[in-house]
């Protein structure tokens, strides 16, 4: 997984943060992904099954014990399925 590093702080309403939770619940994603996505750019619709996800959680753990350089291309193809899932580039 990508390591988050560093936070943003924004000041919003109770109504705004309300409204900005729902917008993120119904495209399935946390309030900070999705306010990610937002800020660069993408526009979150429909999201895949959990499971989508969840294999490409266990892809990560299979890759932590594989040989470095075997682990590396399974983690940045997880990364790009990830990426192409959630509307990045």
């Amino acid at each position: 997984m990508r390591n988050r590093t560093v936070g943003i702080n924004v000041r919003v309403t109770v109504t705004e943060k309300k409204k900005v939770t729902m917008l993120a619940k119904k495209c399935g994603l946390s309030l900070s992904e999705y306010l990610r996505q937002r800020a660069l750019g993408y526009e979150p619709g429909g999201h895949p099954p959990k499971e989508v996800f969840d294999v490409l959680d266990k892809l990560d753990e299979i890759a932590e014990n594989c040989q470095p350089s075997a682990g590396a291309k399974i983690t940045a193809c997880a990364d790009e399925i990830r990426d192409l899932l959630i509307g990045g580039n």
